[in-house]
């Protein structure tokens, strides 16, 4: 972690074309407005959807969104307040209130679904290819499709409310706890406090003695409270298994594969040819040890820097490489990720109570995201701010869409934020001719992929092994340990050195308690990205139209239908494979570089 001032410490959103604040009146007027529109809608639509018209049903989507945009925009405003400060009490008051009074109100529209959902052939008949539904199409039929999972109205209304004490209060108790994690390290002499991402930002520190020591420190406070955190990760896998089986899903994974529209079959592929090029991770570790002259990696040094790579990018040079890379692909996307930092839509600052890691949040198609940063002047905070202003730029251009087609799914809302890597990394390697520095780039970006693809299969493969046994018996953090060891061996084999404390690291993974099975959307968007970007590079400018195409789309058709439209096969297991062969040349290159 640098200790100097990097420029980003004046960086911070301005949310007031939201709400005024935490006390604006806004507030109580839309949960209040909110819920009357939504008991005029029950009132208007309850029992009666078999006997609209296409036209008819066209509007009560309308008037859903009505209802639903507005609850968006304010639980996106005190989300990004809460994530600047996670350790304030009014802040988290208004947040649980919030989110009950939300609650109340989707509750009144669970018949929607169910009641379309439960319609006879007959009766469904008139809206399959109705004009008037071609906007809805796509959610309508896969809604269709899925009706078999769900369960009564009244049940459904038991398990909304019953998880606002249940399980999302696990996961408001894991993140409060772990963002509450503060460590006195010592380092030159010196001891600083530092927060968890502060600590973790240790392991591209060049001295071994300080990474190793950081992530023990690390860990130990995560083993320290494995009482809690055992828990809670028991309860929230058993939650979910109970809700599997009481909706029938064949296994855990299939409810995100599902929500996904993507099929176990072609997730299991995904995973499988993953973890069939583990090899590659091996064999880049073994090259990184010999160019850091080690004779023992260990896990804490996998983002060691190389001797020659220790540089610092203060937050203006990063904004204007980024922008630069997105100018040299399209002005398009330079001028809506310009458009970010002039409209004062980013937080860039690391600060003791703000949420660690990044994320660019959107809620409505008429209002432009905002980005979430813990700039500290890595490299990889540069690709990092690249990372999230491609979410921001697909949220822009999917912005024609309604409201419900807005949102991407999981596995295709990482394409852009990971092609907008690429392309930074690519504008960067063209400009640079010391060899040194273009080890450093490409060691980066290996260790990138390596980080959002293997890894992240790695978690999965940890989650589908621990859902597993915790639905056959509540597991000890012990046995959770040696889980995910056994992950950890099948990834890295002897490239690496896997030291106790590693055993831990399972419980300081927040997706894994906030979204199961999120993760394998990382693996499955940067796989899909290396093969769009080998076509970009052999299309050059043709290709650009039909990425934006793409993007613009959001979730308005099936992942099938839409990576089509750039030409992508994600049913095939060779298509991964190709993406894979992508990797093995980068290897190939820095292999080249340092022999």
């Amino acid at each position: 972690m640098s200790t100097q001032a990097t420029g980003a410490e004046k960086v911070r959103w301005d949310l007031s074309e939201l709400f005024s604040g935490l006390d604006d009146p806004k507030i109580d007027v839309v949960l209040k407005e909110s819920r009357l529109q939504a008991e005029s809608f029950v009132e208007q639509y309850r029992g009666k959807l078999g006997d609209l018209t296409p036209e008819a049903l066209a509007r009560a989507y309308d008037k859903i969104e009505a209802i639903s945009g507005p609850l968006y925009r304010l639980g996106m405003f005190v989300n990004l307040e809460y994530a600047v400060d996670t350790a304030d009490d009014s802040i988290k008051a208004l947040l649980g209130k919030i989110e009950q009074s939300s609650s109340t109100t989707s509750n009144l529209l669970v018949f929607f679904s169910l009641e379309l959902g439960n319609l006879s052939d007959d009766q469904f008949a008139k809206f399959e290819g109705a004009e008037a539904l071609k906007d809805f199409e796509y959610k309508i039929a896969k809604m269709r499709k899925n009706a078999r999972y769900n369960l009564s109205e009244k049940e459904e209304q038991v398990i909304n409310l019953k998880d606002l004490n249940g399980s999302n209060a696990h996961q408001k108790l894991y993140g409060e706890l772990t963002s509450s994690f503060s460590f006195d390290f010592e380092m030159d002499g010196e001891t600083k406090t530092l927060n968890g991402d502060q600590l973790r930002a240790m392991r591209q520190h060049p001295d071994a003695d300080v990474r190793q020591r950081a992530m023990k420190m690390f860990f130990s406070r995560y083993e320290d409270n494995s009482l809690v955190i055992n828990h809670l990760y028991n309860s929230l896998v058993k939650d979910h298994g109970i809700e599997v089986d009481l909706r029938g899903f064949d296994q855990p994974i299939s409810t995100m594969n599902t929500h996904n529209d993507l099929s176990d079959a072609a997730i299991q592929a995904l995973n499988d040819v993953t973890t069939e090029s583990y090899s590659l991770v091996n064999r880049y570790y073994k090259l990184k040890a010999k160019m850091l002259e080690m004779d023992e990696m260990t896990l804490a040094d996998i983002y060691a820097p190389l001797p020659q790579s220790s540089k610092a990018y203060p937050f203006e040079d990063a904004k204007t490489l980024v922008l630069d890379g997105f100018k040299s692909f399209d002005n398009d996307f330079y001028e809506m990720a310009k458009a970010m930092f002039d409209e004062n839509r980013i937080d860039a600052p690391v600060e003791p109570a703000k949420r660690g890691g990044a994320f660019c949040a959107s809620s409505t198609p008429d209002l432009k995201p905002y980005v979430l940063l813990n700039y500290t002047g890595k490299v990889r905070d540069v690709s990092t701010m690249a990372h999230e202003l491609g979410h921001a730029i697909h949220a822009m251009l999917s912005s024609k869409q309604k409201l419900m087609n807005y949102h991407s799914i999981l596995p295709l809302a990482e394409t852009a934020s990971i092609f907008s890597e690429m392309v930074l990394t690519d504008s960067l390697l063209k400009k640079e001719t010391d060899v040194e520095v273009k080890k450093s780039m490409l060691t980066g970006k290996l260790e990138d992929i390596f980080a959002s693809s293997h890894r992240q299969n790695m978690f999965s493969s940890f989650e589908v092994a621990s859902h597993r046994a915790i639905n056959e018996q509540l597991q000890s953090p012990q046995a959770l340990c040696e889980l995910y060891t056994a992950e950890l061996e099948k990834m890295f084999g002897d490239s690496v050195t896997i030291t106790p404390e590693y055993a831990w690291e399972w419980s300081s993974i927040p997706h894994i308690f906030n979204v199961p099975f999120y993760v394998y959307a990382y693996n499955f968007g940067n796989l899909l990205v290396f093969a769009l970007y080998q076509q970009y590079l052999e299309e050059g400018g043709s290709f650009i139209p039909k990425y934006k195409e793409f993007l613009s789309r959001g979730s308005s058709a099936s992942p099938a239908d839409l990576t089509a439209i750039v030409g992508a096969d994600i049913n095939h297991p060779d298509f991964w494979r190709k993406s894979l062969r992508y990797i093995e040349t980068l290897v190939d290159q820095l292999e080249a570089l340092v022999n």
